[in-house]
């Protein structure tokens, strides 16, 4: 089940680093956007954090399974919840790393496609270095899905 997360956002936080290891900048989204979780007997297995650009366009701030929910689609639903839940929206971005392979290839299947990048954005706001896929992330890759209003 899917569920909105209200109260104590903050609190799911050090969980959300996992997929975005700077505490700084999932404490701003998480204040200024919304947070939903995909609950199991009352355990959270999987998060979507968002948040509104302009009347239009719709970011997804953070999209993350708990490693061990992984390939079970959670994630996939609550991006499709989102899609859903904002039918005012036409545009919806979501970015990534330049090293998160696995990322692209998900959000391409669902439809989203390269739209532009913010470079340096992992070494000018990012206190150490992340690696993943034998790879620095250096570059935020930006994917948008658009849709006729």
């Amino acid at each position: 089940m899917i569920e909105e997360i209200i109260e104590n956002k903050l609190d799911y936080a050090s969980l959300l680093c996992e997929s975005d290891p700077n505490i700084n900048l999932v404490e701003n989204y998480l204040r200024d956007g919304r947070l939903f979780a995909y609950f199991e007997k009352q355990t959270p297995l999987a998060f979507i954090a968002v948040k509104e650009i302009n009347d239009t366009t719709l970011e997804i701030k953070n999209l993350l399974t708990l490693e061990n929910n992984r390939g079970h689609g959670y994630g996939k639903s609550l991006l499709q919840y989102i899609e859903n839940l904002y039918q005012n929206k036409t545009t919806f971005l979501i970015g990534t790393a330049n090293s998160s392979m696995t990322n692209m290839l998900i959000y391409t299947k669902l439809g989203y496609h390269y739209s532009h990048k913010i470079e340096n954005f992992f070494i000018d706001y990012y206190p150490q270095e992340i690696y993943e896929n034998n790879m620095q992330a250096t570059d935020l890759l930006y994917f948008s899905k658009t849709r006729a209003n």
